[in-house]
């Protein structure tokens, strides 16, 4: 092989990884079928990582119903003590699941996302849950607040369940290169964001209702996209209670 054709084939050999590597760095984006990532973590109100698989290997139940939601409002006083209120209107939707389905096979885990795009609002350093570090006093601060408001929804009724929580929005990330986290975040990976629709638009892409099976396993095409107060969208409602019902009764038979 002469010299300029090994040039060409190195070349070449160097534009498919690159474009192998490019296409496996893209955030992964869960549907029905997928499998969770051992990887993928929550928080717990102790600010200690709990591994979502272990959420749902832990449940005895033959579904879980995992709901991620715009949590705590960092004590501003938005309605329901809760930052976003597509979440809070289907907050409802949850608290009669979870009233319906007591004592049967199906449990519920409450996932509260953190206001990363819009701190500065709510009393809080601008981005200081993307880019600030676990150890420094604005995120320490930022974060006990966060998961005090949410921790008030689930006092006053709101939420009917323990909530986790998503301290830097790691489920739902934004993969738009504007709302990239700083060097604080911590490492990335592949799963971060899998949780958001390929097609979302919105900041957040929350609420929404995922069932999920002891494994890991993704029964069911997610419910999400209710927008009920226009704040840059239409309202538009793709899910009902009875929608998230009879899924879960299909999948019980």
């Amino acid at each position: 092989m002469t010299t300029a054709k090994l040039h060409t084939w190195l070349l070449a050999l160097a534009f498919l990884m690159c474009s192998i590597a490019c296409s496996n760095a893209q955030s992964l984006h869960y549907v029905k079928g997928s499998v969770i990532g051992e990887a993928v973590f929550v928080t717990d109100k102790d600010g200690s990582s709990v591994s979502m698989r272990k959420l749902l290997a832990e449940q005895s139940g033959k579904v879980n119903v995992v709901f991620i939601f715009g949590g705590g409002d960092l004590g501003s006083g938005s309605p329901g003590h809760l930052w976003c209120p597509d979440s809070f209107e289907d907050t409802h939707i949850l608290r009669t699941l979870v009233g319906k389905y007591e004592g049967k096979p199906v449990n519920f885990i409450a996932v509260a996302s953190a206001p990363v795009y819009h701190s500065q609002t709510l009393g809080q350093p601008a981005r200081v849950f993307l880019d600030a570090a676990d150890d420094s006093a604005e995120f320490k601060k930022a974060k006990d607040a966060f998961i005090t408001s949410t921790l008030a929804a689930q006092k006053d009724g709101i939420l009917p369940i323990q909530p986790y929580f998503d301290l830097r929005l790691r489920l739902m990330l934004n993969p738009s290169p504007r709302m990239q986290p700083g060097t604080g975040f911590g490492d990335r990976a592949d799963w971060q964001g899998a949780f958001r629709d390929e097609k979302e638009t919105q900041f957040y892409g929350v609420p929404g209702f995922w069932l999920v099976s002891d494994n890991g396993e993704i029964l069911a095409p997610p419910f999400r996209g209710n927008v009920y107060h226009p704040h840059g969208a239409e309202v538009h409602i793709n899910y009902t209670l009875s929608d998230v019902d009879a899924a879960i009764q299909t999948l019980l038979k």
